[in-house]
């Protein structure tokens, strides 16, 4: 397919967003209507865009209006349309721009419920139990700030301070339970591999990455209250006590209740700690192709997306 050039960016890049106000203009003066039904109207199951369609509701309009209110925090100033209309090629790539984010689903054929989270599943995924930006769940069952917070939840007074190897490996133990259910697996549940798992529009996964929105957190100076409550909780813990401590349900509420700013900042961290590919730099056609390359990991997500992205700009010139 032919390149995306720097002759259609500047044509597209006309505008500057500040604010959801600002992105809504432009979809009215340059799309006709709101983005998510000239999405479905002009792109969803077409050409490159075949099988994907977006979620256009009057609740999801409202979600992304939240989030594209954002636009400070996920990029630090401003936005231009084309860090706006990549960023919702991801979206529809990801969640069929569902506003409402949701923790990673689990579970597939031979590896049910939380087990497909910890296992290490060949051509498929690595086991997160392993994964260097996580702790195992023996590390988590041997520490004493989680075994405070969580040794009450079921299963902890049978793995508190377990000594068990298994529970530091990439195969979970079968003999104990692993159902997606807090009152049969609690304990268990809390430890990394699976509190830590994906969440967000672009799927932050690991404490790694989960800590430094903890650090934001704790040095926010906005006025969302669902924040400003976390950010007096952990006020004199350390990042790494924090990330211990916290529960599924404290970072379900984190994603969902704070008017999406943490979705957004996530997706921030992220651009920023895999080379900021959110500016968009250089040639736009290998930017494109970078993001989605970044966001994904593989060689044929970049290709389809950019191939998305070049039909997609097409028509929002046309």
């Amino acid at each position: 397919m032919p390149a995306i050039t720097q002759t259609q960016i500047d044509a597209l890049n006309t505008a500057t967003f500040t604010f959801a106000e600002d992105v809504d203009n432009w979809c009215q003066s340059r799309l006709k209507s709101h983005y998510l039904t000239w999405f479905n109207k002009n792109l969803a199951g077409k050409g490159a865009w075949a099988s994907v369609t977006v979620l256009d509701t009057p609740a999801n309009q409202v979600g992304f209006h939240a989030f594209w209110n954002n636009i400070g925090t996920l990029t630090g100033s401003t936005a231009t349309p084309l860090q706006f209309l990549s960023l919702m090629g991801i979206f529809a790539n990801e969640c069929r721009a569902d506003f409402k984010p949701v923790a990673e689903r689990m579970g597939r054929a031979g590896f049910p419920a939380l087990t497909y989270l910890y296992d290490a599943i060949p051509g498929v995924k690595k086991s997160y139990n392993t994964l260097p930006a996580n702790k195992t769940a023996q590390a988590c069952f041997r520490n004493a700030a989680f075994n405070t917070a969580h040794g009450d939840k079921p299963l902890g007074a049978r793995l508190r301070n377990t000594t068990d190897a298994r529970w530091a490996g990439p195969a979970y133990p079968r003999d104990v339970p692993f159902d997606n259910n807090a009152a049969i697996t609690g304990y268990v549940m809390e430890a990394d591999f699976m509190k830590f798992r994906g969440r967000g529009f672009i799927q932050t996964t690991t404490r790694g990455n989960y800590v430094k929105i903890i650090q934001y957190i704790q040095a926010y100076t906005g006025d969302n209250n669902v924040i400003d409550f976390y950010q007096a909780r952990w006020a004199g813990q350390t990042p790494d006590n924090i990330a211990y401590t916290t529960s599924n349900e404290d970072w379900d509420r984190l994603f969902q209740e704070t008017d999406l700013i943490i979705a957004a900042e996530a997706i921030r961290l992220h651009s920023e700690s895999a080379g900021n590919y959110l500016a968009l730099t250089g040639d736009p056609d290998k930017a494109i192709r970078n993001m989605g390359k970044r966001i994904s990991g593989g060689d044929a997500y970049a290709a389809t997306y950019r191939d998305r992205m070049e039909q997609l700009i097409i028509q929002a010139l046309s």
